[in-house]
């Protein structure tokens, strides 16, 4: 019984101790802000225009601040054929909110679209087509608009190893509600 009674204490005690750790962790003082706005934990969308004509594709991430005063990034970039996944990071530098990150991904048996046709020989291209492409994205906000620019470099590889790229866009970020 009375071995019984230590293991009882020691699991108790033990949770107790697992559970403060939880409340110290939720009470820590939270991460500085990226501006006056501040960036809390959460999911943030944009729509990224590279002013090309075409319509803008959407990024969302999900924002985790970090003891240090980054923060990590997870999401997703919706392009119009294709969700890549979507990590990084971000940091106050200079004033601005700067974003690391890497998307990567592909799609099967998508409908063939004209910059694809394109990579094929006249008559040639398949009606659907399988893609793989990563790129790697920089994004320069306004801490309190969370608005700016986005550097983006990317490649594509399609159906019969015809690459698309590598290519370079500079385009817009806006926020979305």
């Amino acid at each position: 019984m009375q071995a019984f009674l230590k293991r009882s204490l020691r699991a108790a005690v033990l949770g107790a101790a697992l559970c403060a750790g939880g409340a110290a962790q939720a009470a820590a003082p939270a991460a500085p802000s990226a501006g006056a706005a501040g960036w809390a934990a959460g999911e943030y969308r944009w729509s990224v225009d590279d002013r090309n004509g075409e319509p803008p594709y959407t990024l969302r991430l999900y924002v985790q601040p970090l003891p240090s005063g980054d923060y990590a990034l997870t999401g997703s970039l919706l392009l119009d054929d294709a969700e890549l996944g979507a990590y990084g990071s971000a940091r106050t530098r200079g004033g601005k909110l700067v974003l690391d990150l890497t998307a990567s991904g592909g799609v099967l048996q998508a409908p063939m679209e004209e910059g694809k046709r394109r990579l094929y020989p006249e008559g040639q291209a398949p009606e659907r087509v399988d893609s793989a492409g990563f790129a790697t994205m920089r994004a320069v906000l306004d801490p309190r608009s969370l608005e700016g620019v986005v550097q983006r470099y990317q490649t594509n590889v399609v159906t019969g190893h015809h690459v698309q790229g590598p290519m370079y866009a500079n385009s817009v970020i806006r926020r979305l509600p």
